[in-house]
């Protein structure tokens, strides 16, 4: 439909355009902290290949010592079968060429620990030592791991290569797209010194260009500036 799509958040795009954050420092200090974990997302489903969906499902209804805050895991197994019938006919509509039905194992999976919606995802993220962070997909980055990080919470990441976005290896625990990879992350991650971290990450936040290169004013500045380099050429 269009003859120019600016690509947001994936690390083979050019230019790499991180996806904007509303970025604030307010909960970053937190002293109180559960010694769980927590993860925020909604719930959604997606038959597009390299989708994690499907695996945040498994890893919420499974994970004893993982709390949930997000939208949709209430809905009934009808409302889920419906939405999931939409994405199919987007993803058939958008010939895609390499379906994934991972999403089907996990239908009548149920949150073990669901606390419900969030009005300040960064407040709720304080409140523990460490996040669970499972990307949309193995090929994008949201906003979901620096969040994690202005929350003052210790993340345990899937998704794409950390490389291309410029952020330390040292801030993030890194996990393979498997439970088993999962869980084994999220203890170390509950046994690291959080003070520890939490100046390393505090280094990193603060430092020379850290904002600018997320942070939503600049990052829209730069997506405009692209659409204007295009719409000239």
């Amino acid at each position: 439909m269009f003859d120019k799509v600016i690509e947001i958040g994936r690390p083979k795009a050019e230019p790499l355009i991180k996806y904007p954050i509303s970025w604030s420092l307010d909960f970053f200090d937190n002293a109180k902290r559960l010694d769980r974990a927590v993860a925020v997302s909604a719930h959604k489903f997606s038959f597009v290949s390299g989708e994690l969906y499907s695996l945040r499902s498994e890893a919420y209804s499974k994970l004893d010592y993982l709390d949930l805050f997000g939208v949709g895991w209430e809905r009934s197994f009808l409302a889920n079968l419906l939405k999931m019938a939409r994405e199919l006919q987007i993803a058939l509509r958008g010939n895609v060429r390499l379906l994934s039905f991972g999403c089907f194992r996990n239908l009548r999976n149920k949150p073990l620990n669901f606390i419900g919606e969030t009005e300040n995802k960064l407040r709720s993220m304080s409140r523990y030592r460490v996040a669970l962070v499972i990307e949309n997909s193995a090929e994008y980055m949201s906003e979901k791991l620096v969040d994690s990080i202005l929350a003052g919470t210790i993340p345990v990441y899937v998704g794409p290569s950390l490389q291309s976005f410029g952020i330390p290896k040292g801030l993030v625990v890194t996990a393979e797209p498997n439970l088993v990879s999962i869980n084994q992350s999220l203890h170390r991650a509950l046994n690291m010194p959080h003070g520890d971290w939490h100046e390393l990450a505090k280094c990193w936040l603060r430092g020379k260009g850290t904002k600018e290169e997320w942070d939503s004013f600049h990052v829209n500045l730069m997506i405009l500036g692209v659409a204007n380099l295009e719409a000239s050429a």
